[in-house]
């Protein structure tokens, strides 16, 4: 399958993953399952995200690095460590020159999600990572990488990244965004960018958890 066909199905399915409650909303499922039937098409999306994107990947107009995977898989455990300190750095940058709220609203949304629903947990530490690693990191840029330079490339799907999110801290996810690419482009593994996205949401979930 090649990058643009590879992009259009990704995107698609992403999509129908993130507005899979609205479906399930329509069909009228009791509220005490929506929550469970979305975790399950999460994780559904991203088996299927990986199929499609390991079929892709010689397409790819990202250089291999022919990295040992111990190197890919550790340079992923040392991004959840360095992303964590970015978020607090550009949270504090926020609140005190953009005058934001230090909480995100998005955040608060999904802990309250898997408080009611604890199997929930695993479409947000694992299953949306993948996706978004797929969709933002691999598709989009390879993508715009066939017309713009990889930096353009970067800036303009980590920006999609941060809107997606969609609670204010544009800031807070673009650079986020931006920083998993450097990952992406530093291995040339799409593993690396998924091992670092999932921990940190994972600690940042955790914490949520443990603090209210």
């Amino acid at each position: 399958m090649n990058i643009n066909k590879n992009t259009l199905l990704s995107v698609f399915i992403f999509l129908g993953v993130l507005n899979s409650p609205l479906l399930f909303s329509a069909l009228t499922v009791p509220k005490g399952m929506l929550t469970n039937l979305t975790a399950v098409m999460y994780l559904l999306g991203a088996v299927v995200l990986t199929i499609i994107n390991m079929k892709t990947k010689k397409e790819s107009t990202m250089s291999e690095r022919n990295m040992p995977l111990s190197k890919i898989i550790l340079i992923g455990l040392l991004g959840i460590i360095m992303s964590w300190f970015l978020q607090i750095i550009i949270g504090m940058f926020e609140m005190i020159v953009l005058k934001q709220t230090t909480g995100s609203q998005n955040t608060q949304d999904i802990a309250n999600m898997v408080r009611a629903s604890p199997f929930f947990i695993l479409a947000v530490t694992i299953a949306g990572p993948i996706m978004e690693e797929f969709i933002f990191r691999f598709s989009l840029i390879n993508f715009l990488n066939q017309k713009l330079n990889v930096w353009w490339s970067a800036i303009i799907s980590s920006a999609i990244f941060s809107v997606m999110h969609g609670d204010g801290h544009f800031l807070l996810y673009g650079g986020l965004g931006f920083f998993f690419f450097l990952l992406y482009k530093k291995t040339g593994s799409i593993l690396t960018t998924i091992i670092a996205h999932a921990g940190m949401n994972t600690l940042v979930i955790l914490l949520q958890l443990t603090m209210n």
